[in-house]
């Protein structure tokens, strides 16, 4: 996670405004798209995500909630799915057939990519598991603009995304405009303004003791060694010798 100390001077700027003052621009982005038939959010059940969604569901009760489902989710982040969908205009996406975490990561190995040097090899997994299935969708359906929880202080990439790009943009990667009303709220506000809403919280927080939310197998972040390896030892065990030839006992990192 980037820190609040380490940000750029403009995304500093940003994020060291008044509360009141981010959250009145928050609002106000919402307001804009969310009431447009091309815009969906993109939603993981994740802090973040959770307080766009919150928001957004007050400007467009219907507006469509995308949940991209790589089948390597948190139990805990199915559960609040599961648990409010009779609510939500929800859309799953799964990747298609064949196509799994596993397979993908083995050919990520076969290319010879090393983990944990800095450089995105992630994108081959999340391109199959994630942007694909949501680039068909979006294309069938005719979406635009995708809400997203997406925050500046999440790590230095999304740092540099609002430095460059801002709180709007067109991504021709994604073929859509990318909306971040949150972009420049810190984890306290996110958690803060959680509360003060009573708004649904992920367990999986509290049980495994993570910040973030994604994947459970991830191998795309420099501590996902150790995130695996608490969550459970077993599969951190089969993974290390899967992927790298490595007999461990279970559970050591």
């Amino acid at each position: 996670m980037a820190s609040h100390l380490n940000l750029v001077s403009s995304v500093k700027a940003e994020v060291e405004k008044p509360f009141a003052e981010k959250l009145a621009r928050t609002k106000q982005l919402i307001k804009l798209f969310a009431n447009l038939p091309q815009t969906c959010i993109s939603c993981s059940f994740g802090k973040d995500s959770m307080v766009v969604l919150f928001l957004a569901l007050q400007e467009n009760p219907k507006i469509p909630v995308v949940f991209e489902n790589t089948l390597i989710e948190f139990p805990e982040t199915l559960a609040l799915m599961r648990r409010l969908e009779g609510d939500l205009n929800l859309v799953v996406l799964r990747p298609q057939s064949g196509c799994n975490f596993w397979q993908l990561n083995d050919m990520i190995t076969a290319k010879g990519f090393k983990r944990d040097d800095g450089r995105k090899h992630s994108n081959i997994c999340c391109y199959h598991l994630k942007e694909k299935p949501f680039a068909l969708w979006r294309k069938a359906t005719g979406i635009q603009v995708s809400l997203t929880g997406v925050t500046a202080c999440e790590s230095r990439h999304r740092m540099f995304v609002a430095c460059t790009k801002g709180m709007e943009y067109y991504s021709h990667r994604d073929g859509c405009y990318k909306v971040h009303p949150i972009l420049y709220w810190t984890p306290q506000e996110v958690w803060a303004f959680t509360k003060d809403n009573s708004i649904p919280i992920n367990e999986a927080y509290a049980k495994y003791g993570l910040d973030r939310i994604g994947c459970m197998w991830c191998m795309s972040h420099h501590g996902w060694r150790e995130q695996v390896a608490r969550i459970n030892p077993r599969v951190y065990a089969y993974m290390m010798e899967r992927y790298f030839g490595q007999k461990t006992l279970q559970g050591g990192a």
